[in-house]
């Protein structure tokens, strides 16, 4: 079973145990995550409660910073502070990407932590930022932009060469807020629009203005599939993050 959690949303998916058939999925929003909620959420999905060979969850909090794993790993925390202010609450954990060479540290709300690991005690957990980063591929010489989307904010990842440039989250209201990021992002790290690769992945239809609109921009647009068939409910790129956590090796 894999599990992603956000500020205000929430899916998972149980698949077999290489992550590539899928049996259940879902997809939930809700204003804010707490001890009442949580138990809702998991009381509306009983599967949730099964037991199972490997469990896996990845934080979806924009609060993390990525730093080299040769630095001091308390600079992350204090930088984590300085960029996001007080983390009165919250739990600050920091996560070893080896593949790249970097230190992960995010917070996470210490009320959401504490309720999954008296729920799932055997978990392995993770953070968003992480999953994307070890599924990110190879960093091209002209660069690569990868944009996983939700309703009103997204996460955006650029790598150029072997340097992971940029992983970051951002809100966004209309088409031309999604554009200005890339833009910006393409603008402070030297990625040509013409060049680089835009991989796309998450709530975002063929048929949305969204979607046309990056195609004014941008000539190498693609989105990125699961790894699944998810059926004709949802596209196969909907849910491509929550692929990445079923099938990542613990």
């Amino acid at each position: 079973m894999s599990l992603e959690l956000g500020e205000k949303h929430s899916s998972f998916a149980v698949t077999d145990k290489s992550g590539t058939e899928l049996y259940e999925l879902a997809y939930c929003t809700v204003e804010e995550w707490n001890s009442d909620s949580l138990t809702i959420f998991f009381s509306r999905y009983p599967c949730l409660g099964k037991q199972f060979y490997k469990i896996k969850i990845a934080y979806d909090y924009p609060e993390a910073v990525l730093i080299p794993s040769a630095a001091n790993i308390q600079d992350g925390a204090v930088l984590l502070k300085t960029i996001f202010g007080k983390v009165n609450g919250r739990n600050v954990i920091s996560e070893l990407i080896p593949e790249w060479q970097l230190y992960n540290t995010y917070s996470v709300p210490a009320v959401v932590q504490q309720w999954l690991n008296s729920k799932y005690l055997a978990a392995n957990y993770y953070h968003k930022y992480s999953i994307a980063v070890k599924n990110s591929g190879s960093a091209t010489e002209n660069g690569k932009l990868i944009a996983d989307f939700r309703t009103d904010d997204f996460t955006l990842l650029a790598t150029k060469s072997s340097r992971l440039l940029l992983a970051s989250a951002f809100q966004y209201t209309t088409p031309e807020d999604v554009i200005f990021y890339l833009l910006k992002a393409c603008q402070q790290f030297s990625l040509s629009q013409r060049e680089v690769q835009l991989q796309l992945s998450g709530l975002i239809d063929k048929q949305s203005a969204l979607y046309k609109e990056l195609y004014q921009y941008f000539i190498n647009v693609e989105f990125r599939e699961a790894g699944w068939h998810a059926g004709n409910e949802y596209p196969g790129h909907f849910f491509t993050s929550l692929n990445d956590l079923a099938r990542c090796a613990s």
